[in-house]
């Protein structure tokens, strides 16, 4: 080849090495395309940019920092630790990098080497923000909760303005079952940063099953039977007792009328807490008369978190009727999305007329803690709460639900509920009305 030639294709090979250049294409532009993409969660765009740049200059410190950030964000983590091992060979005692780097361990579920690194950043900075922090996760995700309390308490001591804190404490007391002070800190956080809107959500999630208050409440049902029936009524009166420890304590004393017939009864429910993310209903009522309504029954439905999102509960409801036992099996699997619950209500009724297995889907959107709506719709012979003995009797049917239960002011409570339920050419009717004063 002449040497003329020669020269000629390695100035066109330069040339085209360094076009982007030439073209205005300069590295501090290609950091900020590549920054922009990782805030957009384009990862690979990211990774695709800082590779091109690394061409002209292998060992910039911004754009290996950014590919490996890249790398991890994308789950590559082998990728990500390579490049921030020779960060820090190149870098030494550089704390970002070392910070990062036990990060990526602790995503990895390489806990050790996380620990390891994030003490090595306190060794080089004592009292290191987020080596804490880095420190108080890993702690947190191995089931060690009493060391990651003791670290965020530590830090939200040092930052008590801070409402990231906060959220980071509440949320190691909500996985550890400490739903009253997880409520507290949501709180906290919230207030400190009013329109933050995961604090919102997640304050909103913090077992709202829990009522804390004092209430007294009247409630009063009507159910119209397409057969031209007469209604059957129902009216209670409520009393709620907060307890320190554990879920309300309700009375209650209620009268029902089915075929012109009264009878009186006398409910209690509890709410205890167990163990670790559980707490049990427990209810038991008798009724003397005992026409329809069993003359004693109870129930117990034990409900178990599985993280700060999901749980589920299983739970058994013996009711004694004067002509015959009823035995019912229940539990139920549900998962929060944002201000959403999603969850699965079944029925088993054995050795009872009609389809032994129903269920129902049901839907519940927060607007506070004390405020939500809710729609349901189930299938079964039994996809509701059985309160009378025809209530064992029923044919296979479709029930659809929606109420609202909202407190206004502060102090005043507000119920009502609709259910339709049809099969084998019946329909029933239940409204539901409840009022109270809660303080």
């Amino acid at each position: 080849m002449p040497k003329r030639f020669r020269s000629i294709v390695l100035f066109s090979g330069l040339l085209f090495l360094f076009l982007p250049r030439l073209s205005g294409q300069s590295k501090e532009a290609t950091i900020e395309k590549a920054s922009e993409a990782i805030r957009r969660g384009d990862y690979s765009n990211a990774v695709r940019l800082c590779l091109d740049e690394l061409k002209f200059d292998p060992i910039d410190y911004e754009l290996n920092f950014l590919l490996g950030r890249a790398y991890a964000y994308s789950g590559r983590y082998e990728e990500a630790l390579e490049i921030f091992h020779k960060m820090s060979r190149a870098y030494p005692g550089n704390t970002d990098v070392l910070l990062f780097r036990s990060r990526v361990e602790s995503w990895k579920k390489n806990y050790p080497a996380a620990v390891s690194g994030y003490q090595e950043v306190l060794t080089l900075s004592p009292g290191n923000r987020e080596a804490l922090i880095g420190l108080a996760e890993v702690a947190s995700w191995q089931g060690d909760y009493p060391t990651a309390v003791s670290l965020y308490s530590q830090l939200k001591e040092q930052h008590p303005e801070d409402p990231d804190l906060h959220f980071r404490l509440a949320r190691v007391y909500l996985w550890d079952g400490n739903y009253a002070r997880a409520r507290k800190l949501f709180g906290q956080a919230l207030r400190l940063s009013p329109d933050n809107k995961d604090y919102e959500r997640a304050l909103k999630t913090a077992s709202p099953r829990w009522q804390d208050r004092f209430e007294i409440r009247f409630e009063g049902q009507n159910e119209s039977w397409s057969d031209g029936r007469s209604a059957y009524l129902d009216e209670r009166l409520a009393f709620q007792i907060p307890l320190t420890r554990a879920g309300p304590l309700v009375l209650k004393i209620g009268r029902a009328e089915r075929f012109g017939e009264k009878e009186t009864y006398f409910d209690l429910e509890f709410y205890p807490r167990l163990w670790k993310r559980a707490y049990a209903y427990l209810d038991a009522a008798v009724s003397p008369r005992s026409a329809h309504l069993p003359h004693s029954q109870y129930l117990v439905e034990i409900y178990q978190g599985i993280s700060s999102a999901w749980d589920f509960s299983l739970g058994y409801r013996r009711m004694n009727f004067s002509s015959r036992p009823a035995n019912i099996y229940f539990g139920s699997i549900g998962r929060y999305l944002g201000r959403f619950l999603v969850f699965l209500r079944w029925y088993y009724t054995p050795d009872q007329k009609g389809a032994a297995f129903s269920w129902t889907a049901n839907l519940r959107t927060y607007f506070s803690d004390s405020n939500f709506l809710w729609f349901a719709f189930g299938r079964g012979s039994r996809p509701y709460e059985i309160a009378a003995v025809d209530d064992l009797d029923i044919a296979r049917s479709s029930i659809y639900l929606a109420g609202i239960d909202w407190v206004i002011m502060g102090h005043l409570r507000l119920q009502l509920n609709y259910t339709r339920r049809q099969g084998d050419g019946l329909r029933r009717d239940v409204v539901n009305l409840g009022t109270g004063f809660r303080w």
